[in-house]
């Protein structure tokens, strides 16, 4: 009890919930120009939470985090141009919404029903992470070693649209992880005779280019204002007439925000898959048992929020494999176990022993961020047309001096800008041959993780790793490598079929 009131304490003050604020109103607005991400926002100020308190950091992130889940919708439903990946499922119903002179009740609708979602995901989290935790406890470097398998295969089969090329993300993300020291031998990898490198590939500048920089040079290649053309404006007739979103409307959706809601807290429980996934998933779910379908994709109040319920659920659920196993289950995880680690934070099963009040912190700054970004949201609807309308002409300039500010505040050195910049390029390059950045990133976090495990289940073993099926939980997390293999073929299996015909 002391160390549940102690963990509250922490983020329960003025400072703490002025960061979630702050987050809040970053997510909302960055999320809600098209082609930023919250993801972007979080690499930008991740250097910023390094100097501060990890009650001042953590917080500052998860208000993006929460956030910028729903401000993605934004344009879906006032442009029809989706904010990000996972918002794409909005515009099938909320941009009709918003041509019928509904766009501020498709809004207020998505924004109250995500953010529903979003406290029903966080106590799901909330009641999982201790008992899955003690479970985690029974795992040796052999069952961590096959659950890092397992998630790099999750991340690869379903983490993008090709699956060979979610491979080289993957592949990359690996191969960079191996720069450095070698942890046995001490021996220098890959360092190609730069001191600089011997420490490894620093996290921050490598966030920062692959999210942030390349996408600032993706925009600088394409000279076209895309946000800038595209007006967009509520008739203020219909804002007063549709302006309203009444508790009827939310109960008659009710049993779809539900659903929604456990559909993307199961999706977001898997590494990698992510919030991309989960709203066709729980569309879907709604149009098939919904009593009126044909209503789907002409302007459906349902479809819309069981999409942004399916979404937004994502956030909390992501939580559950980085407290509970230390793996991150997507990017803004692996950022903010970055942040935890420089804070002297370790996740894993460990956490709940040796600093039991810094997860009950983390639980306690979730569910304040929803009401944050929930009065934020309700505040913003009605100026969120002019946020998509940022120039680009603006936008890079500006973005583009944060990150190589932010890179060197981090180190104060001018090589990790140059890091910064390199893979900057590498994820221009990798997203403009559709190869996904993400899986990358948490693959390059997961590789030392695999190759200290790897090594220590070598020496537990006395190098035969087949000894390993002889474990309860090794065996079973073999089962299930071996499943998701014969899964993964005959999946390639069909498509390459389907493709011949």
């Amino acid at each position: 009890m002391n160390d549940l009131i102690n963990g509250i304490l922490l983020v329960l003050n003025v400072k703490s919930i002025l960061m979630m604020t702050l987050g809040a109103i970053l997510g909302v607005v960055v999320g809600a120009i098209p082609g930023l991400t919250g993801t972007m926002a979080i690499a930008l100020v991740l250097p910023i939470t390094l100097y501060v308190s990890p009650w001042m950091g953590i917080p500052l992130i998860l208000g993006i985090y929460k956030a910028s889940g729903w401000s993605g919708s934004v344009g879906s439903i006032l442009l029809g141009t989706p904010g990000n990946a996972a918002a794409a499922a909005m515009v099938l119903d909320g941009y009709p919404m918003k041509q019928q002179g509904k766009g501020m009740k498709a809004l207020k609708a998505s924004l109250v029903c995500g953010v529903f979602a979003d406290f029903g995901s966080d106590v799901i989290t909330i009641l999982v992470c201790a008992p899955l935790a003690t479970l985690a406890l029974m795992f040796g470097p052999p069952e961590f070693m096959l659950l890092i398998i397992m998630a790099l295969m999750v991340i690869a089969s379903v983490g993008a649209g090709s699956f060979w090329k979610a491979v080289i993300a993957a592949a990359l993300g690996l191969f960079f992880s191996l720069v450095g020291m070698d942890p046995v031998l001490s021996t220098p990898r890959l360092t190609f005779g730069m001191y600089q490198l011997l420490s490894g590939i620093n996290l921050v500048p490598l966030l920062i280019g692959a999210f942030a920089f390349s996408e600032m040079i993706q925009k600088m290649m394409n000279m076209t204002e895309d946000s800038a053309v595209i007006k967009t404006s509520l008739n203020p007739s219909e804002i007063k007439e549709n302006n309203s979103y009444t508790f009827r409307e939310f109960r008659s959706t009710f049993k779809s925000v539900v659903r929604s809601t456990l559909i993307g807290t199961w999706i977001g429980l898997l590494p990698g898959i992510g919030s991309g996934v989960s709203p066709w998933v729980g569309y879907s779910a709604a149009k098939r048992s919904s009593k009126h379908p044909e209503e789907f994709g002409k302007g459906s109040l349902e479809g819309l929020v069981a999409a942004q319920a399916a979404s937004n659920s994502v956030a909390g659920a992501n939580l559950i494999p980085l407290l509970s196993l230390g793996i991150p289950g997507d990017t803004t995880a692996a950022l903010l176990i970055g942040v935890m680690m420089a804070h002297g934070l370790i996740p894993g099963p460990l956490i709940f022993d040796r600093t039991p009040d810094a997860v009950y912190a983390i639980f306690a700054t979730l569910i304040i961020c929803d009401l944050v970004y929930l009065l934020v949201g309700l505040v913003t609807c009605r100026v969120c047309g002019n946020i998509t309308m940022v120039r680009n002409s603006v936008l890079v300039p500006i973005v583009t001096v944060l990150c190589v500010i932010g890179t060197y505040a981090y180190n104060k050195s001018i090589f990790d800008v140059f890091v910064m910049v390199f893979f900057g390029l590498l994820g221009f390059a990798m997203k403009r041959n559709g190869v996904n950045v993400p899986i990358f990133v948490i693959a390059f976090i997961l590789g030392s993780m695999f190759e200290t495990n790897f090594r220590q289940s070598l020496v537990l073993l006395d190098g035969n790793l087949l000894a390993a099926l002889g474990r309860p939980v090794s065996a079973v997390c073999a089962l299930m490598i071996v499943g998701m293999v014969i899964s993964n073929l005959y999946r390639f299996y069909k498509e390459r079929k389907k493709n011949a015909a």
